[in-house]
């Protein structure tokens, strides 16, 4: 049972629907439980995967009681040998709701730095709990040791991985013939899109001809949309909105722009890879561990609207380095087996699940 807040888009909600279709390929019966449905849904009806929601209201980011409840009565029906929670809101609840014999295994996608030290106390609680806990980087599973959230001997990292390259869409033709600089993420604060509108605005005088296409939605999308136009972008930045074929417009962008104020590093990343795009990210998190500065993109310092700017302009005016970030990035997808990365994901459910087999082995 993977557990989650919704089926929102976002980087951890489409790790879950990629790792439950290759699970139920490989044989595995997989079902998945969250607080509300979303546009991604669809994708788990496709591969076979039944949705459950078990909340009356979207969580995200607290606990709730309700989310647990419901969780707790579907769990007793179904008893299934793993429970897999994803994100803090699905994860406390999972806690709670998971009863004997059933192996738990969390997987803390980000840092989580938004987390207070209330958060941080239910997260303690709730992570101690789990027989596995995964983390997408080196500076996640530091960051739950530092702040004294899982025991040593319990996390395991396991990186995002892609399935495929993405098939490449027709660039519309607004794009065509221009430098097109894409943001792809989920429109709130922590995604720091203000950055990139405020680079954009600087880049404008030196690339008259440039897009700026954002896609994505989220809560602060009116913000973000009035921030453009106080900066002068309007016609510049292309407000796309979230958009199912987004994977298949990656190919037409010249470079990606990833700037995030926190971040263990984002499956668009290496989609983009896998694409050939390079990337310009904050150095932050856990994108340094994806981005490797002058092989498959370039670093610039979170926050910095200037520098973010000046690395941008590089990429574009510079042939001869954008073709060599574009083979880099291609060579570090090809890196990130997809296979590998749900071997990872099985063997930490054989791991959990051990000593309830030794167990009932023993009984």
């Amino acid at each position: 049972m993977q557990v989650l807040d919704s089926l929102d888009p976002g980087g951890a909600e489409r790790h879950v629907v990629d790792l439950a279709r290759e699970l139920v390929r490989r044989g595995h019966h997989v079902e998945v439980a969250a607080s509300a449905s979303g546009p991604l849904a669809q994708e788990l009806e496709r591969a076979g995967v039944r949705l459950h929601v078990v909340a009356p209201e979207r969580v995200t980011r607290r606990a709730s009681p309700q989310f647990a409840e419901g969780l707790a009565e579907l769990l007793e029906r179904l008893r299934p040998d793993v429970v897999h929670a994803h994100r803090h809101a699905a994860t406390l609840a999972a806690a709670q709701a998971v009863g004997p014999g059933t192996a738990f295994v969390v997987t803390e996608h980000t840092e989580a730095l938004w987390r207070t030290p209330s958060d941080r106390t239910h997260a303690r609680v709730a992570l101690r709990r789990a027989e596995i806990v995964l983390s997408g980087s080196r500076p996640i599973a530091a960051a739950l040791h530092a702040q004294g959230l899982v025991p040593h001997g319990v996390t395991r990292v396991v990186g995002p991985a892609v399935t495929d390259g993405p098939s490449s869409a027709a660039a519309p033709p607004a794009w065509r013939g221009r430098p097109v600089i894409g943001r792809v993420c989920r429109l709130q604060p922590d995604k720091g899109v203000d950055v990139f509108l405020r680079a954009a605005s600087l880049l404008v005088p030196r690339l008259p001809t440039a897009v700026f296409p954002v896609l994505g939605d989220g809560p602060a999308a009116a913000e973000l949309r009035a921030l453009g136009h106080w900066l002068g972008l309007d016609g510049k930045v292309h407000w796309l909105g979230y958009r199912p074929d987004a994977r298949a417009l990656l190919p037409c962008l010249d470079v990606l722009a990833v700037t995030s104020r926190s971040e263990a590093g984002q499956l668009v990343v290496l989609e983009a890879f896998a694409a050939g795009v390079p990337v310009v990210g904050a150095a932050i998190g856990g994108i340094p561990e994806q981005v490797r500065s002058g092989r498959n993109g370039l670093l610039v310092p979170p926050g910095d609207a200037a520098s973010l700017a000046r690395a941008l302009h590089a990429v574009v005016t510079r042939p001869v380095l954008a073709r060599r970030l574009r083979e880099g990035a291609r060579r570090r997808a090809a890196a990130h087996s997809f296979d590998a990365m749900v071997d990872a994901v099985e063997g930490a459910y054989a791991e959990a699940l051990a000593p309830f087999r030794r167990a009932s082995a023993g009984a």
